[in-house]
């Protein structure tokens, strides 16, 4: 059993939590589980989050769908937005799809 934090294989039992046996690393003091369950979950969420606030969602929509905060929901698009530059597809855009609202604002500010 090695620590998920330095990788280290120097960890001891530290008790229960929830049912699972909990461990502790003796170099850097990190409590951690067997099950990785819990932090699978949160990156599927964290993910969701990302492509729901790329599908155009806002901050605090996106937070009331997964029951978190809207705080929460900024910090992941700050931290994993960055990650997505390497992604982006290099060819220009040819066809691109606009929302009804930009017509509609737009309309309604030179009617003034």
């Amino acid at each position: 059993m090695e620590c998920p934090k330095c990788r280290s294989v120097e960890c001891v039992r530290n008790g229960l939590m929830e049912g699972f046996q909990r461990y502790k690393c003796k170099k850097c003091g990190c409590n951690y589980t067997r099950s990785y369950a819990y932090y699978q979950k949160k990156d599927k969420k964290r993910r969701f989050a990302l492509s729901m606030y790329l599908e155009g969602l806002g901050f605090h929509s996106i937070a009331r769908l997964l029951g978190v905060s809207h705080v929460s929901v900024i910090n992941w698009v700050k931290k994993y937005g960055s990650q997505l530059i390497g992604i982006r597809n290099p060819r220009p855009c040819r066809i691109m799809e606009l929302d009804e609202m930009h017509s509609y604002i737009g309309t309604t500010l030179l009617q003034r």
